[in-house]
């Protein structure tokens, strides 16, 4: 039995949770919010049993977060950042502060340098309501993270470890002057180039990212996102079509992981992601 938590809060839920923004029930209106257990859903139960769930305190310091279902076991866990809308059935991330995250993050490690598998993340998902989640965030720090390929480092222990992912999807207000972009922000070498890095003057990390526009984010309806890694390639799919197709071979001595949901590169207002599917996969 699915178990559900019915919170009656009205107009605040009829703002935040608009008709418009629910695409299996587009002709009724909203009175009650139904938030269910992720674990009680079968289509969410693959990437669930293969993750654990990084959580932030809303509003506490940046880079804070929470550990949950570290063994891949999601029995009991769902609160009002996490949790299943049991409208339209949809997996809901949402979180308050800034580089503050509530994300899946894949157990497995893995090396983008075999040959004969190919690792996927698959996710259908809407951002909700971006734009008004950032207004009052300075310029320059007006960008949402759903979607990340990261590094454990070259071994299991973490030993090699670089503070960079290799490929964050995101929502951005403005990048060289287009509006309300998805973009794929890529790491082009395998440099730790933090701000206590030896490495941090070099003329590679002057250069460490690439923007690669998406396209426009219609913010109306899911969009669906394949990102691959096999055989030191990087692929990322939209909607079917290949918008990303890049020679990671600079990343193959890294181990590499999957995250979804929410990471917040803004300030001041609180982010949400519905997925209506999201899934890992391995082809061999």
């Amino acid at each position: 039995m699915r178990k559900t938590h019915l919170l009656l809060i009205g107009s605040i839920i009829t703002s935040h949770f608009s008709v418009a923004n629910s695409p299996k029930h587009n002709t009724l209106p909203v009175q009650e919010k139904i938030t269910s257990e992720p674990a009680s859903y079968p289509q969410f139960s693959h990437i669930l049993s293969s993750s654990k769930l990084q959580i932030s305190t809303p509003n506490a310091k940046p880079g804070s977060k929470n550990e949950m279902a570290k063994n891949g076991d999601f029995t009991g866990i769902v609160n009002e950042h996490f949790y299943v809308d049991g409208n339209s059935e949809a997996l809901v991330f949402n979180m308050e502060g800034y580089k503050l995250r509530n994300e899946l993050r894949v157990l497995e490690n893995f090396s983008a340098a075999q040959s004969d598998t190919t690792y996927h993340l698959k996710a259908n998902l809407q951002p909700i309501n971006p734009i008004t989640s950032v207004q009052n965030s300075p310029v320059g720090k007006k960008e949402i993270t759903y979607l990340q390929v990261h590094n454990k480092g070259i071994h299991e222990d973490g030993t090699g470890y670089i503070p960079h992912p290799l490929v964050r999807i995101t929502w951005e207000l403005e990048r060289n002057g287009k509006e309300s972009h998805y973009w794929a922000v890529v790491k082009a070498n395998a440099l730790d180039c933090s701000s206590n890095s030896q490495h941090r003057s070099n003329a590679e990390c002057k250069k460490a990212y690439r923007h690669i526009d998406l396209g426009p984010a219609d913010l109306t309806r899911p969009t669906q996102f394949d990102i691959s890694i096999g055989n030191n390639q990087l692929v990322v799919n939209v909607d079917g079509e290949t918008k990303l197709s890049h020679d990671i071979t600079y990343w193959q001595h890294l181990l590499s992981y999957f995250k979804a949901g929410v990471y917040n590169q803004f300030e001041g207002g609180k982010s949400e992601a519905h997925f209506y599917q999201l899934d890992y996969i391995i082809e061999s």
